[in-house]
């Protein structure tokens, strides 16, 4: 059983991001699907990996996050709502 650390919603414009920081393998999943994948866009994968590198923690956590509503870079900024 994987056990859950911190969750959070975050929102912008008209995007919700559920998101679960949990214990496992370092990585970050948005909709069943790895970061790069998901935000094709350099600039919205460092907008989503923000918090994570204020405070040092880029590879140390498992982040899987559901996402919906709203266009790409809504769904980034409520991405890095939830984390933060």
């Amino acid at each position: 059983m994987i056990k859950i650390l911190s969750n959070g919603t975050g929102r912008r414009k008209t995007s919700i991001a559920r998101v679960y920081i949990r214990e496992g393998v370092p990585g970050i999943k948005v909709n069943g699907r790895s970061l790069e994948e998901y935000f094709d866009i350099d600039s919205l994968r460092e907008l989503v990996k923000q918090p994570l590198a204020v405070t040092s923690n880029e590879d140390k956590l498992n982040i899987l996050i559901n996402v919906r509503g709203g266009g790409i870079n809504g769904q980034a900024g409520a991405a890095r709502h939830g984390i933060a």
